[in-house]
């Protein structure tokens, strides 16, 4: 359970464990592994050992899941989302804190010190023409590499140039 979305109930198995970071392999209903979830620890409050499905996953042979394909360090938001994009082309930034049940998905098109811009994804699987400003203290949750995340790229096609420039930090 995380302080930040407490009815929402998470499975995964435990990749690598930072002190401020968690990464997980994400297991969603039917107990397949989908993608990576990685999350901050100062948001979980309650973690509970599940075994029910560990027979499930070895006798499918995913046993133990994989890591992700580019290996990254659980340093900061900056570098999971760096590494979570290079892995997979494109990333889900959470901000539960301040904007409990949304979610950005997309890609950063420019770093600052302190925040990014992303370049998101609509619903609707197509690419806005407006960025979003994420501030990096803000990520409490970032996935990539799943089945949702696979499919809104695939539909959605190669990021589009850029005909929009990057607003002037203020």
């Amino acid at each position: 359970m995380r302080a930040v979305e407490p009815e929402e109930v998470l499975q995964g198995v435990v990749l690598e464990l930072s002190e401020e970071w968690v990464l997980l392999a994400d297991i969603r209903d039917g107990a397949y592994l989908d993608g990576y979830r990685v999350l901050r620890l100062t948001d979980l409050v309650q973690v509970v050992l599940e075994t029910t499905f560990l027979s499930f996953l070895h006798q499918h042979n995913v046993w133990p899941p994989a890591r992700p394909s580019t290996g990254f360090a659980l340093s900061d938001p900056r570098t999971i989302i760096t590494g979570a994009v290079s892995a997979t082309g494109v990333v889900c930034v959470y901000r539960e804190a301040k904007r409990p049940g949304k979610l950005l998905i997309g890609v950063p098109v420019q770093w600052r010190k302190k925040s990014l811009w992303l370049l998101p994804v609509t619903p609707q699987c197509h690419w806005e023409q407006l960025m979003d400003k994420v501030r990096l203290k803000d990520v409490t949750q970032v996935s990539f590499g799943g089945d949702y995340e696979t499919a809104v790229l695939e539909v959605a096609g190669p990021m589009p140039p850029r005909t929009h420039p990057v607003p002037d930090p203020a």
